[in-house]
């Protein structure tokens, strides 16, 4: 009789154990993303129908389940349309992190197509997909030869369109 009522008192104990809500843990506990993968020295290669379109090189690169984060990276984007009459745009910065296809450079970024622009600034964010750069902090950059200084710039790179706050604009007017 008393084992009848234990397994009976067990069985009870089971089923109400089964309907009882269970919370979900939280990963971890001090509530920060964890990596997903981390990288030492990474080479990437985008590869497309032709050619490379893409490189990327850094120091560490770190994948997380919604962004990549890239250290002491370079980013080299090969122009792959013929109607545009330059060869690659590379990009630089201390740290850049990419979500979607767009990227947030912060810290000495430098911003080169060819040998006619270069930008120097501390934050850039590029749009991969649109090729617009936009930031909000002081920048240099350099247009075939001529120098531009200002608060903020808009880079539209499919356009060939640039705008810029609070600029100074020195044009080299000698013939070379």
């Amino acid at each position: 009789m008393g084992m009848k009522t234990f397994t009976f008192v067990l069985l009870v104990l089971a089923l109400g154990a089964y309907f009882i809500p269970v919370q979900n843990i939280e990963k971890n506990a001090m509530g920060k993303d964890l990596p997903v993968v981390v990288f030492e020295k990474p080479i990437m290669y985008t590869l497309n129908e032709t050619n490379v379109n893409r490189v990327v090189v850094a120091s560490h690169a770190v994948k997380y389940q919604n962004r990549d984060e890239m250290f002491n990276a370079d980013i080299i984007l090969k122009n792959s349309d013929t109607r545009k009459k330059f060869n690659n745009e590379k990009l630089k910065a201390d740290l850049i992190v990419k979500k979607a296809d767009v990227y947030t450079l912060t810290n000495n970024v430098k911003y080169k197509r060819d040998d006619f622009i270069k930008l120097d600034t501390n934050e850039l964010i590029y749009d991969d997909i649109k090729k617009i750069a936009t930031n909000t902090k002081p920048f240099t950059a350099i247009y075939n030869q001529h120098l531009l200084k200002g608060n903020t710039i808009y880079l539209d790179i499919n356009n060939d369109y640039l705008t810029a706050k609070n600029t100074h604009f020195e044009i080299d007017v000698t013939k070379k």
